[in-house]
């Protein structure tokens, strides 16, 4: 289409996800191309009836619940929407195929953030590989990068080679079993090792792999999303408190690449390892968390004010303003514990996102 001349077009009759009218009269015909569950895009213009024709075809569509969007070609709001509609179709398509490594097991307190290998190759085509300890092996077996030891360098007395080792283990992993995102049961290594995974998710996160802790797989799944929708691997965060109009969020993980400046500091609730004490960019932020059977999803946009240093969280902490509804859904219709923080104001994609996946949003 002239009208887009960067996109690529299938001309596909059985199931098309588009529905291009071209003139009046096409009623009939259009309204056999129903696809339960899934999002029709009418594109019309005004001449020839075209439009008035997409019209009478999305009342029909809504008198039977098929989800449709009527748009108009001309219109510069409705084009940029269609823009942004492919970008999330493209999105979307590049996470089939994607392979999730669990290191370890679900962390037996995350009672709301599993997810059955089913699940998640049916709703979104990515592949679960579960991976136990014992054929992780053993990280000192590995060397430390001389780039991870100077990125954590620290005057203090840390032990940033183990840290490193874990990092080097972790990442031979993803090579060896071709994963595109991890999360890993690190209080298991903490508790017989006493050696942390926090700064190697950090850093595996800063190079481009979403990784994620405790074994979470809704969270590592929504990491895997974010990433695709904008190119950028959120902060997984622990909910510490919610207000009437404010959140508080922590956790010893946060990406460095997200950060103004970070501390190596120990392991929060172990006092043991290290992890990142650091100071979030952004002021503005998007926070998203999907549910464990991949049909709900919290979304809302906040902003920062106020980055406390409390000795009673986890050590990257955030105080977000939020709106009323958000607070009391987060209160009183949490999705789980942990959230994702995302730079910036991304909830229209986010949104799109979960529209085609029929995944339904509980939000502001």
């Amino acid at each position: 289409m002239q009208l887009f001349p960067d996109e690529e077009f299938d001309y596909n009759s059985s199931a098309p996800e588009i529905l291009f009218f071209m003139s009046g009269g096409s009623e009939n015909e259009a309204i056999e191309y129903t696809n339960p569950g899934k999002l029709l895009i009418l594109a019309a213009f005004e001449e020839n009836n075209a439009y008035a024709a997409a019209t009478e075809v999305k009342a029909y569509f809504d008198s039977i619940g098929q989800d449709c969007l009527l748009l108009d070609l001309f219109n510069e709001d409705d084009r940029r929407w269609m823009l942004m509609y492919f970008g999330v179709e493209k999105a979307q398509h590049r996470i089939k195929g994607k392979r999730m490594g669990l290191i370890g097991k679900v962390s037996d307190w995350l009672v709301a953030s599993d997810i059955s290998s089913e699940t998640l190759a049916s709703k979104f085509g990515i592949g679960l590989v579960r991976i136990g300890w014992d054929e992780a092996g053993d990280f000192k077996d590995f060397t430390p990068d001389t780039g991870f030891i100077g990125t954590y360098k620290t005057e203090e007395d840390f032990n940033i080679a183990e840290a490193g080792s874990v990092h080097k283990m972790l990442q031979y992993l993803v090579s060896k079993r071709q994963l595109d995102a991890i999360t890993v049961d690190c209080f298991s290594l903490v508790r017989e090792r006493s050696v942390t995974a926090c700064l190697a998710l950090s850093k595996l996160n800063d190079d481009g792999v979403a990784a994620g802790c405790e074994g979470d797989l809704a969270s590592i799944a929504g990491m895997m999303i974010v990433k695709e929708l904008t190119g950028i691997i959120p902060w997984m965060a622990n909910i510490v408190k919610v207000g009437t109009n404010t959140a508080k969020f922590a956790h010893c993980t946060a990406p460095t690449s997200l950060l103004s400046g970070f501390n190596i500091r120990t392991h929060y609730e172990t006092g043991l390892g290290t992890a990142i004490q650091g100071q979030y960019a952004n002021d503005d932020v998007t926070i998203f968390r999907i549910d464990s059977t991949l049909e709900k999803a919290f979304l809302a946009c906040g902003t920062i004010i106020s980055r406390p240093q409390s000795e009673n969280a986890c050590r990257t902490q955030i105080e977000v303003k939020i709106s009323e509804n958000a607070s009391g859904l987060l209160k009183n219709k949490p999705l789980g514990n942990h959230h994702l923080i995302i730079p910036g104001k991304q909830i229209e994609r986010l949104k799109m996102f979960c529209r085609l996946k029929n995944i339904q949003i509980i939000s502001d």
